[in-house]
């Protein structure tokens, strides 16, 4: 019998091994696939008909989905290349591929799917081909949703080369999204103390806060945060220096301190 919890529990796409395991047996597969219950990719795989396009094409092609590619089916940032990015065993004979593509060759270890590498590998890959805003945001992600810890990521990158070990050290949780942490490390960079999901009574939970004068508060959207950084910078250097200003202005609350700036 042809276990399809096994087979969605892989992410929709399987080996025969793996189905066999299952108690799948030759006849049965052959009339799955008559039967359109299943779909032969290729010499020893099968997948469900609903499954993942991205997955499909990489098997297709005899590789897995890498790098960016594959932190997006992991629920990760995964930035604006549209390009599917894709992993190839040494020995393997890649097959063709239509769309617009990045071919990954270093070696990779064992995953238990055939349509994608490991997490590990994952980061690995991201962090050698994606840029740095890019990789970080992804482990920035990978952080806030409990697939890796700082200790595991350092492991992880280790062996690669400094450039690229050396990009664990500018992720940190609290970034609910790649956005966020773009955000994070954008005013990181300009020299802001940022604090990441923080509650401020009578206001409620916000994404960042900074050091400021006043309560002042922006909300920014990804389209904002992607296409038009600039004014948006232009927007938050006006808040703060007016803060700033409205809080010389009064000597008692430069004595009490500074109330910080908040981004949603």
């Amino acid at each position: 019998m042809i276990d399809e919890r096994t087979l969605h529990r892989l992410g929709g796409i399987a080996s025969v091994l793996q189905l066999r395991a299952t108690g799948a047996t030759s006849d049965e597969l052959t009339a799955a696939v008559r039967t359109g219950r299943l779909r032969r990719l290729r010499r020893g795989v099968y997948a469900l008909p609903e499954a993942p396009t991205a997955a499909v094409t990489a098997v297709l092609a005899r590789g897995r989905l890498s790098c960016v590619s594959a932190a997006r089916t992991y629920g990760l940032w995964a930035g604006p290349d549209p390009r599917l990015h894709l992993q190839f065993s040494g020995h393997a004979r890649a097959g063709p591929v239509e769309s617009p593509h990045v071919r990954h060759w270093l070696p990779t270890e064992r995953s238990a799917e055939v349509w994608r590498v490991t997490l590990a590998d994952c980061l690995r890959s991201v962090a050698r081909c994606a840029d740095e805003e890019t990789a970080v945001a992804v482990f920035d992600t990978a952080l806030t949703a409990g697939l890796v810890t700082l200790r595991v990521l350092r492991a992880v990158l280790s062996g690669q080369p400094v450039n690229v070990r050396r990009r664990w050290m500018l992720a940190r949780p609290g970034s609910d999204s790649g956005v966020e942490s773009i955000v994070r490390q954008r005013l990181q960079a300009r020299g802001h103390v940022v604090e990441q999901q923080v509650h401020v009574d009578g206001v409620g939970r916000v994404d960042m806060r900074l050091a400021a004068r006043g309560s002042p508060r922006l909300r920014v959207s990804a389209a904002q945060v992607t296409e038009d950084w600039t004014a948006v910078l232009d927007i938050l250097d006006r808040i703060l220096t007016r803060s700033a200003h409205s809080a010389n202005s009064q000597d008692r609350r430069d004595q009490l301190g500074a109330p910080p700036c908040f981004i949603h």
